[in-house]
């Protein structure tokens, strides 16, 4: 495995002017109606957490929902099958995703470790609700996020691959466009006919597809002990809920004020 660098240091320090802020930047609102027939709440829970804000909402969910999920692994595959359905397609927003295939995919990563990257963002979601001090989720914001603070920070040697994303200003300024013109020595026309010319350059500058969830839990664990200086060290979907909330705001608008391109 490539020995992959980081400047830990960095990206504290640019996350570090958004974290007492988590609370009112994440504003991500799930479906959360069926989780009492999935038996993860009673209906005066259901009514309490809807009267919460996003962020508290979420907080409580992931607590609730990671005792059910380990819990009904050990004894009961149709509700856990269940759960993590729900993970995907109801929290996640995932609608489209095939329930047997998604079932099976979790299942080969629970016992594996490793998950295809085509279906990471589902994938992830179920690892970061099961074991939420060693997985996050690896969706497009937060990779988005965190390969801003790399690129204009100079804060590592690489970068990791972003899920696709249906969201328009993350789409308006493609961070792999970002990355690519910020090492253009790196895609020197030689041999420009091969098929595999991009990811054949691509490999020289991003984490490969097998390695990055792997390698993202582990930087976002080295990040989170020196972000948070409670027990919030201890979750890492603390790290990966700001990461998360900044991408299509904070990040975005620090894009535009950094970013300038002159073609000569």
């Amino acid at each position: 495995m490539k020995n992959y660098t980081f400047d830990i240091d960095k990206i504290v320090e640019f996350l570090d002017q958004y974290k007492d802020s988590l609370s009112t930047l994440y504003t991500w609102d799930a479906k959360i109606d069926r989780l009492v027939d999935l038996t993860v709440l009673t209906y005066s829970e259901l009514e309490e957490l809807n009267k919460k804000n996003s962020y508290n909402r979420g907080i409580i969910l992931k607590q609730k929902v990671n005792l059910k999920l380990n819990e009904f692994y050990k004894v009961d595959q149709k509700q856990f099958d269940d759960l993590c359905l729900w993970i995907v397609k109801d929290w996640g927003g995932i609608s489209a995703a095939n329930d047997s295939n998604t079932i099976e995919l979790v299942g080969k990563f629970l016992r594996s470790g490793k998950a295809k990257f085509k279906r990471i963002a589902s994938v992830s979601k179920v690892a970061s609700y099961m074991h939420p001090d060693k997985c996050i989720i690896y969706d497009s914001r937060v990779a988005y996020s965190l390969n801003w603070i790399l690129l204009s920070r100079n804060a590592g040697n690489c970068f990791f691959p972003i899920p696709s994303s249906r969201n328009a200003k993350i789409a308006a300024f493609d961070m792999n466009v970002l990355i690519r013109l910020n090492n253009t020595e790196h895609y020197s026309p030689v041999d420009i006919d091969n098929k595999q010319f991009i990811s054949n350059r691509d490999k020289s500058i991003y984490i490969s597809k097998p390695d990055a969830y792997f390698e993202l839990n582990k930087l976002i664990k080295e990040i989170s002990v020196r972000l948070w200086d409670s027990e919030k060290a201890k979750m890492l979907y603390y790290t990966e809920m700001l990461l998360f909330s900044i991408a299509d705001r904070e990040v975005f608008a620090d894009i535009t004020q950094r970013s300038s391109l002159r073609i000569e």
